[in-house]
């Protein structure tokens, strides 16, 4: 062990006044750990606050409770609870060994040494720890490495993604996130080890995927996309290849899309099997329908049928369709897209009501709006609900 040790007192100023508290009670025996460390360093944006502690689980829920604090033993197998501030989570973990590790199962064995607890982590960026003075504790080079911007496995990065292979992913997510280039080592292991992510559950896969497309360094996310692809990790995952191509289109395009229509920039196209794709991404029921929705939609979405979309569907959604089309099939004019955004919809004329009224019933009403609509969209949403009565009356028997 090769401990060092680095005194920032001015940390102790951004400290939220829940984790203050939860610092006056248990004192020096316990330490902020992981990503709020790391983070508090770099001056970034902090959400989550994890402590680390030498206390039992047991111990930790008496002494919440006798300041009043509730406790949840939201993970009391691995030593985990919840203290409830406020209406804020912030969990504490018994230090701890990892033994016989496989994914999130493991053997838990609590010890009263945080060097052994910092050794079972993954980066060396994530086994920092801070006390209530503003002291930060290094055991494995993860300031050094974090001034550095390197994401590094802590010891053997072989080893350390046996014992979680999702670890795979985070290597990447991470390195997207606060490295300028893929650490060599960590990299070759990841390579090596790239067939045993298809032992993970999808929604661990999906899970850590998502985190990674959420990064607002784009260029390093490109960069770490295409490591992903040309290293066949993409394929060991997903059984395809991503087309990266696609979603720099729609990030030139839209600012902040959704993870619905990254996901289809990536993996969506015309030879793709919808229902082997839903699994391979653990797609969601709604994510389900918006890439069917892409899939089937028309290809020609010039003008008139856009129109045509915007009589039937929300506008998000048809800007979506439209976005997604562009990335794919490349134009040289988006000027729609300025269109899309600039357009505001007047209310739909007609209701059901009305269609009753003139003697429509059951599926014949829906098939009315829908001609309606049509007929709507083609005057330029000019045409008002007299005009459409008159034009149903004609066109359908069923009206006299």
């Amino acid at each position: 062990m090769n401990l060092k040790t680095y005194p920032h007192p001015e940390l102790i100023k951004k400290f939220p006044l829940e984790v203050k508290k939860l610092f006056d009670i248990f004192g020096d025996d316990i330490r902020l750990v992981g990503g709020s460390v790391r983070d508090l360093l770099i001056e970034k944006n902090v959400s989550d606050f994890d402590f680390a502690t030498k206390f039992p689980p047991q111990e930790i829920i008496k002494i919440l409770q006798k300041n009043n604090i509730l406790a949840i033993p939201t993970g009391i197998k691995f030593g985990t609870i919840t203290a409830v501030l406020n209406g804020k989570n912030f969990e504490i973990t018994t230090l701890r060994k990892d033994q016989n590790q496989q994914g999130r199962h493991c053997d838990v064995e609590f010890v009263d040494d945080y060097f052994l607890d910092a050794a079972r982590r993954d980066f060396t960026m994530n086994a920092l720890y801070l006390d209530s003075k503003g002291l930060v504790y290094d055991y494995f080079e993860g300031i050094s490495d974090l001034k550095k911007q390197k994401v590094k496995f802590i010891g053997d990065a072989y080893l350390r993604i046996e014992e979680d292979f999702l670890r795979i992913l985070r290597f990447f997510r991470f390195s997207a996130e606060y490295a300028k280039s893929l650490d060599v080592e960590g990299l070759k292991a990841c390579v090596k080890q790239k067939e045993n992510i298809k032992k993970l559950s999808r929604e661990r896969i999906r899970q850590e995927f998502l985190k990674l497309l959420s990064t607002r360094k784009k260029e390093n996310l490109f960069k770490i996309l295409e490591v992903i692809n040309r290293k066949k990790i993409a394929a060991a995952t997903f059984s395809s290849k991503l087309d990266i191509k696609a979603l720099k289109q729609v990030l030139e395009l839209e600012k902040n899309p959704t993870s619905k229509l990254k996901i289809a920039a990536l993996f969506l196209d015309k030879k793709v099997n919808l229902e082997i794709l839903f699994r391979a991404i653990c797609a969601t029921n709604e994510e389900k329908k918006f890439l069917r929705f892409l899939s089937l939609s028309s290809k020609n979405l010039d003008l008139p049928a856009l129109k045509q979309l915007l009589a039937f569907y929300e506008k998000t959604l048809v800007i979506d369709l439209y976005i997604f089309s562009l990335s794919k099939i490349p134009q040289s004019k988006t000027s729609y897209l300025t269109f899309l955004q600039n357009f505001s919809l007047s209310k739909f004329p007609l209701s059901p009501k009305d269609l009753i009224a003139l003697g429509f019933k059951d599926k014949a009403i829906g098939v009315a709006i829908s001609t309606a609509k049509k007929i709507w969209a083609e005057s330029d949403f000019k045409v008002n609900k007299i005009f459409l009565i008159d034009y149903l009356q004609k066109s359908y028997s069923i009206a006299s």
